[in-house]
């Protein structure tokens, strides 16, 4: 009976996203040394922006996890694999042993794994004896126990693991520069999985978030969980962008309008408890900034963005 608990792997809430883990696992490992605001616009992933039109609690987290998390990981050079599917199909049980399997064997390599147990965390550990896999799910220092029978039933019937295999060098100018045409396709396309009666992507989101205040018929507990989400991906996306104007000066003018778009997030995540009225002149002040910064974006990528036509998001 084997019991394996990895090292100096250990994950905090601070991006309330995919980010939080990936950044963990990726720094244990020392494949990347940069901050986690870095990482989270490197991968484009501070960038987008969903939500579901009632602002439920699932809008931060409702996108294409196996396309995003494969671009993210692409974005630094990261060779992942990653599987997922529903608790409720017949062959679910045969997936559930084979992740258990799979997952085990990456940390006796020296490798945590990433999976959902109703948010993304990270697996550090096991122990054959109890049976479980033990997690860190950046609440508490305290790793917690997952029973092998029990992965992959979440509140919601989706299960997912996302394995790290290996890192190659990429040239860091280039890597900015995708992130920022992902930036602009991310604020411009809607989500083909995502039906566009029950969710708005991109520009769109602010509309329909201005909607469901001026409506009042939305999931008030849903919109705090959803504005302090995004309230951190912008502060992550102004820090980006901070960082980059020193090297890229032309970002300059685009770092100072996010930075506008993050400083509004804190004051509205700070009166999320007023009525939602009055919260809407600045949801439409963001919504103006950022698409002056989007648009600052497309000018400076002009020729990259015209040679991608109607697939700017294509890598």
């Amino acid at each position: 009976m084997d019991q394996i608990i990895l090292t100096g792997l250990t994950m905090k809430i601070e991006s309330y996203s995919y980010i939080d883990a990936f950044h963990a696992i990726l720094t244990s490992k020392d494949w990347i040394a940069c901050s986690k605001e870095l990482m989270a616009g490197m991968t484009a992933m501070s960038f987008r922006f969903t939500v579901n039109r009632r602002l439920t609690v699932e809008s931060s987290t409702a996108y294409n996890w196996m396309a995003e998390h494969f671009v993210a990981a692409d974005l630094l050079g990261v060779k992942t694999s990653q599987h997922a599917g529903y608790s409720f199909q017949p062959t679910f049980p045969l997936y559930q042993k084979q992740a258990v399997h799979i997952i085990k064997q990456s940390i006796r390599q020296g490798t945590g794994a990433m999976i959902w147990k109703d948010s993304f965390v990270v697996v550090s550990g096991y122990d054959d004896e109890q049976g479980v896999l033990l997690y860190c799910n950046g609440s508490s220092e305290q790793l917690q126990s997952l029973k092998y029978e029990d992965f992959g039933r979440n509140e919601s019937p989706y299960w997912y693991y996302q394995l790290y295999e290996g890192k190659i060098q990429l040239d860091r100018y280039e890597v900015y520069k995708e992130s920022l045409m992902q930036a602009v396709s991310k604020w411009e396309t809607h989500d083909v999985l995502l039906p566009q009666n029950d969710y708005a992507c991109g520009r769109a989101a602010y509309d329909a978030i201005v909607e469901a205040l001026a409506s009042g018929d939305y999931d008030h507990d849903g919109a705090f969980e959803t504005f302090r989400c995004y309230g951190a991906a912008k502060r992550d996306s102004a820090r980006y962008l901070s960082s980059l104007q020193h090297i890229w000066p032309p970002c300059t003018r685009v770092s100072e309008l996010y930075a506008h778009v993050a400083d509004l997030f804190d004051v509205i995540v700070s009166r999320t408890n007023e009525d939602g009225k009055l919260l809407i002149p600045l949801f439409k002040n963001a919504q103006q900034y950022e698409a002056m910064a989007i648009e600052e974006l497309r000018k400076l990528f002009t020729e990259d963005v015209h040679n991608r036509f109607d697939d700017l998001g294509l890598r």
